[in-house]
């Protein structure tokens, strides 16, 4: 008669055995002899009260009522591991520092904050929001432990998230206006570059309307109707309009989006966590923005 509780050390071993195929194998991955398995194997099927093993020759495969445990032996140990991951993860503690451009802590950073502590009450969050020059500057001096960038290509080590269109953004008739106004940001700048190399390419004429060192003074000059901007449609506020590719506006090529983490011998758990979590979030934000583009 089956026992009312599985073991879930027998349930363990019987998988392993069964992916590797072999009693002895089993017996390698969990440091006990294979006399150990075979008889771990025979207590399972007394608690079980069916036969799970068919000999075939030399070997043997699983029986009718083996198949069947196997299946609930993966989903209880599943279950069992995400339960020993999640309490050992509401035991971090001390503190994270996250770096990101405006862009993504007008969107994401909401929900990356909610997530973090909600799973991690005890680790404290240190959000720093500037240009990418800085944020890389200050992962490289161990100020920050993950930034959330953005570039033509991918730089060695990347956590890459997704591509993102660019895209020219203000008014439909600003847009019409010869040399195109722009709203653009202070050099180094991915998005000025790559919107001034699309228009020379495309042999159009502009002049810099607003020069600005922050993303909410480009916001207000596109909706006070001053210029075209060139960002994506991250942390998009809905009263800016995104403007098609048209004769005066040429397309716009994609970027990466990606996560760089502070060079270390050993990254903190916390810190790991954090860039998951991170990682998850921008990812859900680009498909979001590649299915409204679809639309």
């Amino acid at each position: 008669m089956i026992t009312d509780v599985l073991d879930l050390d027998l349930l363990r071993t019987f998988v392993l055995a069964v992916d590797a195929g072999s009693f002895a194998r089993a017996a390698e991955q969990v440091s006990r002899s294979q006399s150990a398995v075979s008889l771990q194997m025979q207590r399972l099927e007394e608690l079980t009260g069916h036969q799970l093993f068919v000999k075939q020759g030399r070997s043997w495969e699983l029986s009718a009522s083996g198949e069947l445990l196997m299946g609930y032996a993966r989903q209880l140990l599943r279950l069992n591991d995400q339960a020993v991951e999640a309490l050992s993860a509401r035991q971090l503690a001390g503190v994270v520092r996250l770096g990101m451009l405006t862009d993504f802590s007008e969107g994401s950073l909401p929900q990356v904050l909610a997530r973090f502590a909600e799973q991690h009450p005890r680790v404290q969050m240190e959000i720093t929001i500037d240009k990418q020059v800085v944020l890389q500057q200050k992962l490289q001096s161990g100020k920050l432990d993950v930034i959330v960038c953005v570039g033509a290509q991918l730089p060695e080590g990347a956590i890459p998230i997704g591509k993102v269109p660019l895209r020219w953004i203000g008014n439909k008739a600003v847009a019409q206006q010869s040399p195109l106004p722009l709203l653009l940001f202070e050099p180094p700048c991915l998005f000025r570059a790559a919107g001034l190399a699309a228009l020379e390419k495309a042999g159009m004429t502009w002049k810099p309307v607003l020069t600005a060192s922050n993303v909410a003074g480009m916001w207000a000059a596109a909706r006070a109707g001053l210029g075209i901007t060139i960002r994506t449609q991250i942390g998009l506020p809905p009263d800016c309009k995104v403007l098609p590719v048209s004769r005066s506006l040429p397309a716009l090529p994609q970027i990466y989006v990606y996560l760089l983490t502070a060079p270390r011998k050993k990254t903190k758990a916390s810190v790991l966590r954090l860039t998951e979590i991170v990682e998850e979030t921008l990812s859900g934000e680009l498909k979001s923005i590649q299915a409204s583009k679809k639309k």
